[in-house]
Formats: C-alpha cells, sequence, structure tokens
C-alpha cells in the first residue's frame, strides 16, 4: 500500500529520557529502619497464581463493548483502536491516531497476512537498596507484565487471526555504564526473564533481544557517536536544549537509580541520601556519581538515536515507549496500573498485590519495597528460593 507518512519518527530523543524514579517522599520514609520489624512471609502457593492472573485483566477494558463498538471497520483500524484504547496507551491518543505512519505499518501487516510487530526497549537492572532489598531477579511485577503484553497480543488476534508479536529490546547490559551495574548481574536478568517468558508459555508472541549485541553490529559507528555526545553531556547537562527543570528531575530519578547497593549504607544514610534531607560528603557523592551517570545515559540514548536502530533492525515495527513523550507513538502501560495507579516500572520496586472491591479483582502497583516492608498489613510471598516475589495486602473484613 501507498500511504504519506514520515519515515522516522525519533522516539528515543523526544520528552522524558529517565522514568520519574525520586525516592524524595519524605512522609514515606519510617524513622526506623523498617527492614528489622517482624513481617509475615509465606511461599506463593495455587492462590496467588489466581490472584497474579487477576492482576493481568484490564479492568477498565470493556472487551465485549470494545469488540461490538469497532465491528464495522477495517481490521487493522480495529487492531489500531485497540493499542491506543486508553487503557493501554498513556501518551496522547489523538497525536497518536493523527500520525498515519504507525496505522501504515499495521495495515501492510494485516494486508501481508503477517503478525502486527510492536518494538519496545525495557527491562534494566536497577541496584538500589530502597527499591528492592535483594538481588533484581525476575518477580512478580516482571511476570504480570510479560502475562500483560501476551494478553493484549491475545486480543489483537481475536480480532486478526495472525495477531502480534512484542519484540522486547532489553537494556539492562546496555545500561550498566550509567546504572553501575555488572555485567554478570544484567545478563543473568535476562535469562531470568527469558526462562520466565518460556514458563508463562508466550514465546510466541513475547521475544527477547539485547540492545548491546544489536547495536554492536554497528560498532564503529556507535562508539563514535556515543564519544561526541558524552563529551558533549559531561561539558554541558543543557547542551541539547533541556530545560533546567527536566534536568534536576532527570538528575534526582538517575541517583536513585545507579548501583547505591554496593556501598552497602545504613538506613539512616539511605534516607538522608534518597529523602532530600541528606548533606554532607555522601550524598555530595552520589550527586557526583549521579551526574555523570546521567550524561552517560544520555549519550548511550542519542548515540543508539544517530543510528536510527529501530528502521535497520526492526522495520515495519509500531515503536512503542515506557516514558511520557510529546510525539506520536504507543506509550504501553507496561502492566495494567502502569501510569495510572503507579508510576514504577516493574524493576525500579517490589509488586504490590490488592484487592480493589470495585471490580472484585486483585491488581498490582509497583512500589519501593523499604516502603512496604516491616509494615503489618502486608504478608511478603516468596518464591522456592527465599526470594521476594510480592507483598500481598490484608483484605478488609
Amino acid at each position: 500500500m501507498n500511504y504519506s507518512a514520515p519515515s522516522y519518527i525519533d522516539v528515543g530523543r523526544d520528552g522524558e529520557a529517565i522514568s520519574d524514579a525520586r525516592l524524595s517522599f519524605i512522609d514515606a520514609w519510617p524513622e526506623e529502619d523498617p527492614r528489622l520489624q517482624p513481617q509475615r512471609s509465606r511461599p506463593a502457593g495455587p492462590e496467588d497464581e489466581k490472584m497474579v492472573a487477576e492482576c493481568v485483566h484490564i479492568r477498565r477494558l470493556d472487551w465485549e463493548a470494545f469488540q461490538k463498538k469497532t465491528a464495522d471497520k477495517p481490521v487493522h483500524e480495529r487492531v489500531f483502536d485497540l493499542i491506543n484504547h486508553r487503557t493501554i496507551q498513556f501518551n496522547s491518543r489523538s497525536r497518536f491516531a493523527e500520525s498515519e505512519i504507525w496505522k501504515g505499518r499495521i495495515q501492510d501487516a494485516v494486508e501481508k497476512g503477517e503478525p502486527v510487530s510492536i518494538l519496545l526497549p525495557v527491562f534494566c537492572v536497577i541496584r538500589n537498596p530502597v527499591k528492592r532489598l535483594q538481588l533484581t531477579v525476575p518477580t512478580t511485577a516482571e511476570e504480570v507484565s510479560l502475562r500483560h503484553m501476551a494478553n493484549i497480543a491475545e486480543m489483537i488476534r481475536q480480532i486478526y487471526p495472525a495477531g502480534a508479536v512484542f519484540h522486547l529490546i532489553t537494556d539492562s547490559t546496555f545500561y550498566g555504564l550509567p546504572f553501575g551495574v555488572t555485567a554478570v548481574e544484567a545478563l543473568h536478568y535476562v535469562e531470568l526473564l527469558r526462562k520466565m517468558v518460556e514458563k508463562i508459555g508466550c514465546t510466541d508472541t513475547i521475544k527477547l533481544y539485547d540492545m548491546a549485541q544489536i547495536l554492536s553490529g554497528r560498532f564503529e559507528e556507535f562508539q563514535q557517536s556515543f564519544e561526541h555526545w558524552s563529551a558533549r553531556f559531561h561539558a554541558d547537562p543543557f547542551a541539547d536544549g533541556l530545560s533546567p527543570e527536566s534536568y534536576d528531575v532527570w538528575l534526582a530519578s538517575m541517583a536513585a537509580s545507579i548501583n547505591t547497593a554496593k556501598r552497602q549504607l545504613d538506613y539512616d544514610a539511605l534516607r538522608q541520601q534518597f529523602s532530600g534531607s541528606g548533606a554532607g560528603e555522601a550524598t555530595d557523592e552520589l550527586q557526583r556519581r549521579a551526574r555523570a551517570g546521567l550524561a552517560e545515559y544520555r549519550a548511550l540514548k542519542a548515540a543508539a538515536a544517530d543510528l536510527k536502530w529501530e528502521e535497520q533492525f526492526f522495520p515495519n515495527s509500531v515503536r512503542a515507549t515506557i516514558h511520557t513523550k510529546g510525539i506520536p507513538v504507543l506509550g504501553l502501560r507496561l502492566y495494567p496500573e502502569y501510569k495510572l495507579r503507579s508510576n514504577l516500572l516493574p524493576y525500579h520496586g517490589i509488586g504490590v498485590v490488592r484487592f480493589g472491591p470495585k471490580y472484585q479483582l486483585h491488581y498490582m502497583t509497583v512500589e519501593p519495597e523499604m516502603f512496604v516492608c516491616g509494615r503489618s498489613e502486608f504478608t511478603r510471598i516468596t518464591d522456592e528460593n527465599g526470594y521476594t516475589l510480592h507483598y500481598l495486602e490484608d483484605r478488609p473484613a
């Protein structure tokens, strides 16, 4: 088919570059270390599987009503309307609908009888001991996210038999440099994600790739661009026109994302550093690391954008993002409550499961584990190795 549309939308360089992951919620910080408080805990059981399945349910989407409302539209428009539904898309729905490029790519796939390809960079290792008390491994938050995407692919299949495939570009190794994580833990996390995809049984609709490995195919160009941008951002953080207000938010989010676990700080030091009330040499060091890390993070993103990697390696895909953007792009709610009740990505905290009386279903948010542990209303649910999967809130009597 022929349609008039731009050949490339530069998603990586627009809008939010790093998720708002700040920990400066002073009221959320207990006076005493919550890790020392007693905590109910039990291994996961069959009842938890049922609750996790409920967390995958898109509570605000009336699937039958949607199918009835769009029944007379062409197939490609029905698929487009689904992914642009407010329960799936958090960026501007009108802006996304006005751009022809993504609808055109869906139409191309439908005309060829191929699965709709959705491309999303996601899944990184964040070693902040406030966000997770243990090593970063896939937990219930990752499982709900993967099942949610598989669920969206299944809904598309009910509209269009060839369905959809989510191409997930893991960036754990790619962002290891600015976030200060080792390649060992980054690779281990991704390998466990692969096993989780297999266990869930959605290898046909979810494919995992490594961003660093993809870009290594254009190593020389990437390195040249990265070193150019790194020098610019280290010298001037506003070199690309970023506002001071946005920079301050990004810097605080970077400080809350880099590996501080390797400093093995006590609770008071963590609270001073991340609550916004700290001062002194340790806090100054964290800010220096955050500034350097943010410059390198932005340089990596800019270098990847310079290569237009999406078009070379995943042509004809619908580009999705986990960030707020001002351009026409699919802002994917990575799990049903993302950017609704919950603003943290799965690896920026721990899953918290609650019962919602309105829909009579459990739902999941992601919260810093330090703000959940030690509280009497929560039970810690663990896997067979003792790793925390999620916290379950007591149901009201």
